[in-house]
């Protein structure tokens, strides 16, 4: 399996089959897991292993594991009790199909344009498996960005990055976790700041967010703060003055 293109595939999926977050983060777990085992076809994993990877309740974890083989991304076989059972990751990348080269002619002679289209047919998948190896390296999938570069995507943190990614969009969520990792902060909550901080200003592109004038935006509306707070300041010391003067 090509662990980027597996990762593109599903995260295409996912929208379509309408996965729970448990399932969406069991499945990252197991990918990861069999990543170790070097791609075996199948592989065991004891439920204690797969509970502490994934951060999921036991509860959610099974009825996750029983979701994905439902709808065809694993396939799972139990060999009893106090036994683990076997795994097996189903690839959702779906390969392009290449038709084969036609015989020679009857005069004995090769039928070159279908040689060449053939190798342009070749080329053009080619460009396009680079391509995808390139967007895998910088994910536009939030959750997935989460799980590769920040930690394992529990449930409550990808109910979380959802939430956001409703209220403001993917991009900004994924600048706001690139930002988190330029400052070494590996957690959700300081992402949460950052978007706070941009849904105060009224931010609503990657453009904004990445504007000069935001920070003169930011620093227009510290000063109005201030500034109101210095007034109600003087207000309140002019009521004391008065006062005493009677």
């Amino acid at each position: 399996m090509n662990y980027l293109k597996e990762l593109n595939a599903f995260h295409d999926q996912v929208d379509m089959d309408s996965l729970s977050p448990s399932a969406i983060t069991l499945w990252l777990t197991l990918m990861q897991l069999n990543n170790k085992t070097g791609w075996k076809k199948e592989f065991t994993l004891p439920a204690s292993v797969v509970l502490g990877k994934s951060s999921l309740p036991e509860t959610s974890f099974k009825r996750a594991r029983k979701e994905l083989k439902e709808k065809g991304y694993i396939r799972y076989t139990s060999l009893g009790r106090n036994k683990a059972p076997v795994y097996e990751m189903i690839s959702r990348v779906i390969e392009p199909q290449v038709n084969e080269v036609a015989a020679p002619q009857a005069d004995g002679q090769t039928d070159h344009s279908m040689d060449e289209s053939t190798d342009a047919l070749f080329k053009r998948n080619e460009m396009k498996r680079k391509e995808t190896d390139e967007e895998g390296a910088s994910p536009s999938n939030p959750h997935e960005f989460y799980q590769r570069n920040i930690g394992i995507l529990s449930p409550f943190i990808a109910e979380r990055i959802t939430h956001w990614c409703e209220e403001m969009s993917d991009e900004l969520v994924i600048e706001a976790m690139q930002r988190a990792l330029k400052h070494n902060k590996r957690f959700f909550q300081y992402c949460e700041g950052i978007l706070n901080r941009w849904q105060s200003l009224g931010v609503k592109s990657l453009h904004e967010a990445r504007s000069e004038k935001l920070e003169s935006r930011s620093k227009v509306r510290q000063k109005a703060e201030h500034g109101q707070s210095k007034e109600e300041f003087n207000d309140i010391f002019e009521e004391l003055r008065r006062e005493r003067n009677v």
